[in-house]
């Protein structure tokens, strides 16, 4: 069993950015339920009973969310694995016929990804319905590739602020006095601000080495408006704009995407 072998390696992956040590994470490559971390979500809303929030506030909620997956990307069985119990085996070498200590499986590679969406956030609606909502984002893909022994590693970060307003029966401010029943003709406009940082790293085990690979600022303003024309029709307007700054490549340049335009959404259920 070498150093840069799936049954060394993986272990070792795992305590590392578990943040565990070493000697207290499983050999075994297909972890149980004892030994994975719960995903969770949290929602408090207890602000809102505090004087100043509920004088201006019709709602108010602090958000937390944290999901995290570890997934073996394809595996193999050995063909010519020997048990001796509890898991640990040998294969034979297959020049010179010894036994190699060895799991039952040969694993190309693994990876680990989790999120804070968001690690903090809120959302809260205001006394005369303008809305407001903020929160920031943090990620990480890792990926271990053992037969290639290298481990690539991206990193997202990302900061979204956002408001809104309903203006209720918006033709009496067009001064349209036709009305259908059951039909409130709203408006309502949302606008929402967004920063992200993306990076990526490769990491070279053999040769302990790590090298930027790919990284991108972008900016984005997104603005849409909506307004239920009928039972039937909604016009909508629509304005995206994003900016994206490379951070790394030497290569990539600076872009700009901008669109913008009307829709017409038709219903035609009863």
């Amino acid at each position: 069993m070498g150093k840069y072998s799936a049954d060394v390696m993986v272990p070792a992956f795992l305590a590392a950015y578990s943040g565990r040590s070493a000697s207290k994470v499983t050999l075994n490559p297909f972890p149980g339920l004892s030994e994975v971390l719960p995903n969770w979500r949290v929602t408090y809303d207890g602000l809102m009973k505090m004087p100043f929030f509920s004088r201006h506030f019709k709602s108010f909620t602090l958000t937390h969310a944290y999901q995290c997956t570890y997934s073996v990307g394809s595996f193999s069985s050995y063909s010519d694995w020997v048990t001796i119990g509890e898991g640990l085996g040998y294969t034979q070498d297959a020049l010179t016929g010894n036994p190699i200590p060895s799991s039952p499986y040969n694993i190309s590679s693994v990876s680990i990804t989790e999120k804070f969406a968001p690690l903090i956030g809120f959302n809260a609606t205001m006394k005369n319905n303008v809305t407001f909502n903020a929160e920031y984002r943090d990620s990480r893909t890792l990926s271990l590739n053992v037969s290639v022994g290298q481990l690539v590693e991206g990193i997202s970060r990302t900061f979204v602020v956002g408001a809104g307003y309903k203006i209720a029966n918006f033709n009496s401010v067009l001064k349209l006095k036709r009305k259908q029943q059951g039909v409130s003709n709203d408006l309502t406009l949302n606008f929402d601000f967004s920063l992200a940082n993306n990076t990526a790293l490769i990491r070279k085990i053999d040769t302990n080495t790590t090298q930027a690979t790919s990284g991108t600022r972008t900016l984005g303003i997104n603005f849409t408006a909506n307004y239920v024309m009928s039972k039937r029709v909604t016009l909508g307007a629509y304005f995206d704009h994003q900016v994206n700054t490379p951070l790394v490549s030497s290569t990539a340049y600076p872009t700009t995407n901008s669109n913008y335009g009307l829709s017409v959404n038709v219903s035609l259920a009863k």
